[in-house]
């Protein structure tokens, strides 16, 4: 798919129907940019949209309210994070927009729409997405969203999820001799909610 600026215009204007199901399929398309191949033709275009209009993005869908809508624009955001932004240094774009500024901002705005919706929202899925957009960032309050979340569900995209999580977080306490991204009472209530649920077994 082919992602230039003015068609990223024109899909947050629908971001910002009426139409549930307008705001969805855009919604669904932002997602689709994030995730979108690095180091293509599209990596450009897509990156300096979300960096220029990173007030306009955030403003359209801090209103939202359903569940399925929030988890897809906390996908977004993560995946933008993680790739187009972390990920920088394996690709390089020559362009006078991408400033240290400019990307600082993005992030933590995106972190303040995060850390808002974790004092209103307490829907699992929605959880689940401000766990996992957190967890780029390792921040240790995740597991605590991870185990609540893990009571409520047992989807394979969860599963999937905090098994990447609890992967990344063994491969990082190994490679600092310490588990500096999870506590042991965390830990503790971690195994008991998965041997409980039945997510692996006893010891």
């Amino acid at each position: 798919m082919k992602y230039t600026m003015e068609i990223l215009d024109t899909a947050l204007d629908n971001l910002q129907s009426k139409d549930i199901k307008e705001r969805k399929k855009a919604a669904t398309f932002f997602m689709r940019a994030a995730c979108a191949e690095l180091g293509t033709k599209n990596t450009k275009p897509v990156k300096e949209w979300f960096i220029v209009n990173t007030e306009n993005y955030l403003s359209a869908i801090k209103e939202e309210t359903n569940p399925e809508m929030i988890w897809i624009y906390l996908y977004t955001l993560q995946n933008f994070c993680a790739r187009y932004l972390h990920l920088n240094h394996l690709y390089i774009i020559d362009s006078d927009i991408m400033t240290e500024d400019t990307i600082q901002n993005f992030e933590e705005r995106s972190q303040e729409y995060a850390y808002d919706l974790l004092k209103k929202q307490t829907h699992p899925k929605v959880l689940q997405g401000i766990a996992s957009f957190f967890w780029i960032y390792r921040q240790a309050f995740v597991w605590d969203l991870f185990i609540e979340v893990l009571k409520q569900k047992k989807d394979k995209l969860t599963l999937s999820h905090i098994g990447i999580a609890i992967r990344q977080c063994y491969d990082l306490s190994q490679e600092n001799n310490r588990s500096i991204y999870i506590s042991d009472i965390q830990l503790k209530e971690l195994l008991k909610v998965l041997e409980t649920k039945k997510y692996c077994k006893k010891r």
